[in-house]
């Protein structure tokens, strides 16, 4: 091999080496470059998913504001428990179902935390109404959904499920629920020297 032979070969593996040391270490930032650009086109995704849903909240939002605003949170126990029975009453007619019996408990102090003495002005008390509706299968169940959508504010729970004349071409179903009334509680008035 001659001197320009060498000179030559060595020049050409500077050059691979120049080449291969600077395009090695622009691949790792290149890389690093499509990690950081899909990080930014996914967190863009979620950006346009978060928006695209938020007319849904509104939405719902709004729902719940009016249903808020029909609710009579307000009322005595008595005129709450009787408003109910009413709006219950025609419900269940209105879905082909029977109301065949209903006991009211006490009420209980609740706030945020739990049963409670009331202190404060935003507390809730729960009043608690065992009945059972009578009826075909899908008049129970429209019954049951009408029921936590009234005017007063209730949580519907199912506590026992029956079938009446199983035998029978007109059976029935008897679902025995647990309702509980929501009303805001009067704060207690401090009567006395300490007041």
């Amino acid at each position: 091999m001659t001197d320009a032979k060498v000179v030559r070969f060595a020049a050409v593996l500077v050059v691979l080496a120049g080449y291969a040391f600077v395009f090695r270490s622009g691949e790792a930032r290149v890389n690093a470059g499509i990690a950081a650009n899909a990080n930014v086109a996914e967190a863009l995704r979620d950006g346009e998913r978060t928006l695209q849903s938020r007319e849904a909240f509104v939405r719902e939002r709004g729902r719940l504001r009016e249903r808020l605003h029909h609710a009579d949170f307000a009322l005595d126990r008595s005129a709450l428990v009787a408003r109910f029975v009413r709006d219950a009453a025609a419900i269940a007619v209105r879905h082909g179902c029977a109301i065949t019996g209903m006991t009211a408990s006490g009420a209980t102090p609740l706030t945020a935390t739990g049963p409670t003495p009331l202190t404060g002005d935003d507390v809730f008390e729960d009043i608690t109404v065992e009945m059972a509706v009578e009826g075909r299968y899908a008049g129970v169940l429209a019954t049951i959904r009408a029921l936590s959508a009234g005017r007063v504010l209730a949580s519907v729970d199912v506590t026992s499920v029956a079938r009446k004349n199983a035998a029978s071409a007109d059976a029935t179903l008897i679902a025995s629920l647990r309702v509980v009334l929501e009303r805001i509680a009067p704060v207690p008035v401090k009567v006395g020297p300490n007041a």
